[in-house]
């Protein structure tokens, strides 16, 4: 499946007929990796969301790079504060993995038809894990953003953490008066539409906001060596040391993210999901 076929499906999220003719055409058209996912969801769907579920809703544990549960959906589908992000959006790349659409694609689909499968399995997760919300996707909506912080209320064991553009939701949220979970910590993501106006100020104040997360230009020996994925790759210590110079020539208070948030920082804590880096700005080469 192309990229313009998987657009499709982003630009059809809200017709759940059209998606299961999209769903279809993969079935019959496509090779038999494509052919057999898309035919795992199709039956999700046709079977009103009951189980068994297409694909895992919350990962467990992710990978190396991401040793924590992690929750996702369709990226461009669910990213209402999108701007220049979209030229480099690092999620897109994971479409060429029919599993990775599609269980970002299912997870869009049960936010809009059935959210209390993903409530469900909120519930399941073991107890006094640290989970990712969003690592592809974003709040798509202020009911989805008020639905997930009234989870991790209910689930206060839970270390919670993610990143966002969709600024102007929390801050529609916050208008209401609305109390927010104490265990969940959010970043303010670059590449937002809404960057350097009035919102992003005022998004930053919010008490669930740690900071900013930004990507920044590096030099491309850095991104062929790929030393912004961990400590242990070549240059990586130059690459962190250029992104530190880079945020400190822009006046920002910042920390280079190693790539890997398993080693992150000592005893598996990692920036972006710590208070003590409230007001830092974290950043990353764009790759």
């Amino acid at each position: 499946m192309n990229r313009n076929q998987a657009l499709e499906f982003v630009e059809s999220i809200d017709d759940l007929n059209k998606i299961k003719t999209l769903l279809k055409k993969v079935i019959l058209t496509d090779s038999q990796g494509w052919q057999t996912n898309a035919q795992k969801l199709l039956s999700f769907i046709d079977k009103d969301f009951n189980a068994p579920i297409a694909f895992t809703i919350f990962a467990a544990k992710g990978n190396k790079k991401l040793p924590f549960y992690a929750f996702s959906s369709l990226a461009l589908a669910d990213c209402p504060g999108a701007g220049s992000c979209k030229s480099f959006c690092y999620s897109l790349k994971a479409w060429r993995y029919p599993a990775a659409f599609f269980r970002q694609l299912q997870n869009s689909l049960l936010l809009r038809n059935k959210p209390q499968v993903i409530k469900n399995a909120f519930y399941a997760i073991p107890q006094n894990k640290t989970l990712r919300l969003f690592v592809d996707g974003d709040f798509n909506s202020v009911e989805t953003l008020r639905f997930f912080m009234d989870l991790c209320k209910a689930r206060k064991d839970l270390n919670v953490y993610g990143y966002s553009k969709s600024w102007k939701l929390f801050l529609e949220l916050n208008a209401t008066g609305y109390d927010w979970p104490s265990n969940y910590l959010t970043n303010a993501s670059s590449g937002s539409k809404h960057a350097k106006t009035g919102l992003e100020t005022a998004f930053l104040k919010l008490p669930i906001v740690r900071g900013a997360f930004d990507a920044v230009k590096v030099d491309k020996r850095f991104i062929a060596s790929k030393a912004y994925q961990d400590k242990t790759r070549p240059l990586s210590k130059d690459y962190r040391a250029s992104v530190a110079k880079i945020l400190k020539q822009d006046g920002k208070r910042g920390f280079a993210c190693p790539g890997n948030c398993g080693n992150c920082l000592p005893k598996g804590r990692h920036a972006c999901g710590s208070k003590d880096f409230k007001g830092i700005t974290v950043a990353i080469g764009i790759h």
